[in-house]
């Protein structure tokens, strides 16, 4: 999957954290890139990180180690054992690793990067038996183990003989354990195009569909591996489980025979968000009271609607007219409500995600809700498609649109990062074109802080008086990202196998019946 799905997720999850897990959650994560023997790996090192922060979002105290030698490894794998052995036996433990593997003598080796491999008989000495793995995570006595290993690259060691080649070979999956293979034993995994391989990609999203089984997740990601890369690769997995686990608790997402409509956020929600997109623009401080008093502290905009009354009642209803104002105080003006507007939309998801009492699905939904007012999808829907654009029927425009937009509000779980401290600085404001940059970092436990940058513009009907309408991360926009991924698609099957595509992977949008006048 490509890296818009990690800008996407760091757009959203830094809100509280849902605390979903009941039991103890424990990771190691291990992505080994930059070799010194071998050629570099692409996105092993992607793969990791983007698979620490899917996990660290769902509950789990990870370990990260990337460009591990053997010895960091194996130190490595020596705390995780001890970790998981300390969380007792309602623990869940979590081996993930990305990078070379191969497979001697009916044994999988990991390869750490400082392996100088000549001969069969060097591995040994010189890799990380996955068996050794198995050992510690077992004699952990967890409730469930998990491992999975996008490891299945070609040899790249040629010279250390006929008996290793490329590829895992089977293991037996210990009891209370499941193992994850990016491809069948035997069978070579690829690296994929994009900054994540395909496999990783896929996962990181089916973990986060609240209800499914994790033998469902494994299921949902064999489909979207197979359809992504044509049948060449084929996930497979070896499991001894017999108690059910689910990453996300919930009610079931998982598409049956054909990917189902996706459930639109609750009902209630939906009177909500309708009943504040009727007020969102107006002047009268009773309307805002009014949404106090039907749904109190725990709406979806109630910090919003108080920031508003507050506002209002200070303003005693005189604001001064835009055309009394010189072209210096307007773009100062600008600059000002964009940092506002920024700053409530974050103080007001962390209230909404942060309310602990709150049913996890209710805090989910009206998180969704308010991003649906503040988004602007639009021009970011007509942006991603390019000159393809030009050439779309008004009805695949309207399905296309839908679907885009679904995929925001509900292929995603929008749990927080369990490492945000809860902390953020809002650092720069800036202008950006003809719109605004308002760079946000946001301070992480065990972690760099991660820095935000929300592009909106003037939208003088929505509420704060501009919406958001892209996201950059390290630099990287997500919208832009999202074009180059959707270039391949309708080089080849055009508006018509981009939308199906989406539909395959996160449902089809409901369309709204039309009700006339």
């Amino acid at each position: 999957m490509r890296r818009w799905i990690y800008i996407l997720s760091v757009m959203v999850v830094p809100w509280a954290a849902a605390g979903w897990a009941a039991e103890t959650r424990v990771a190691l994560i291990i992505g080994n890139s930059d070799y010194a023997a071998v050629a570099r790996l692409r996105n092993p090192a992607h793969d990791a990180a983007l698979m620490a922060d899917t996990l660290r979002a769902l509950g789990f105290d990870v370990e990260l180690a990337l460009d591990a030698g053997q010895r960091q490894m194996k130190r490595a794998i020596q705390r995780f054992g001890e970790r998981l052995g300390a969380a007792g036996k309602d623990g869940v433990g979590l081996f993930y690793y990305a990078g070379h593997g191969i497979q001697a003598h009916g044994e999988s080796h990991l390869i750490p990067t400082d392996a100088k491999v000549q001969s069969d008989a060097d591995l040994d000495i010189e890799a990380v038996n996955a068996n050794w793995v198995l050992r510690q995570m077992e004699a952990a006595s967890a409730r469930i183990n998990i491992v999975v290993l996008d490891a299945c690259r070609n040899n790249p060691f040629p010279s250390a003989g006929r008996s290793a080649s490329g590829g895992l070979v089977r293991m037996d999956a210990p009891a209370g354990t499941l193992i994850a293979y990016a491809t069948a034993p035997g069978k070579v995994a690829m690296d994929g195009d994009g900054t994540n391989s395909p496999y990783t990609g896929a996962l990181a999203i089916a973990m986060r569909r609240p209800g499914l089984a994790i033998e469902e997740v494994f299921k949902e990601v064999r489909k979207d591996v197979q359809a992504g890369t044509r049948g060449i690769q084929v996930p497979w997995e070896a499991t001894s489980l017999t108690g059910r686990f689910s990453f996300v608790p919930g009610e079931s997402a998982a598409p049956q025979v054909a990917a189902a409509p996706r459930p639109a956020p609750g009902g209630e929600t939906q009177i909500e968000v309708a009943f504040w997109q009727s007020i969102q623009s107006s002047k009268d401080v009773r309307e805002f009271e009014a949404y106090l008093t039907r749904y109190g502290e725990r709406g979806v905009f109630s910090m919003l609607a108080a920031n508003r009354v507050a506002a209002l009642r200070a303003e005693g209803g005189v604001t001064r007219g835009a055309s009394e104002k010189s072209d210096q105080q307007l773009a100062a003006e600008a600059l000002i409500r964009a940092r506002k507007m920024i700053q409530d939309m974050v103080a007001n998801a962390g209230s909404l995600m942060g309310a602990k009492d709150a049913d996890p699905t209710e805090r989910v939904n009206k998180f969704r809700g308010m991003l649906g007012t503040v988004v602007d999808f639009k021009p970011m829907a007509r942006f991603v498609l390019g000159k393809h654009y030009e050439s779309v029927t008004p009805e695949q425009w309207e399905r296309f649109f839908l679907t885009y937009k679904e995929l925001f509000l509900s292929g995603y779980e929008f749990s927080a990062a369990k490492s945000w401290t809860g902390k953020y600085e809002l650092e720069t404001v800036r202008e950006y074109g003809d719109d605004i940059l308002v760079t946000v970092k946001f301070v992480r436990q065990d972690a760099a802080p991660l820095r935000v940058g929300f592009r909106i513009r003037r939208r003088p009907e929505s509420f704060f008086g501009y919406k958001i309408i892209d996201a950059l991360t390290d630099g990287m926009s997500l919208v832009t990202t999202q074009r180059n991924d959707f270039a391949g698609v309708l080089a080849s099957g055009g508006i018509e196998g981009l939308i199906q595509t989406l539909e395959t992977r996160f449902g089809k949008a409901v369309k709204p019946i039309v009700i006339p006048d």
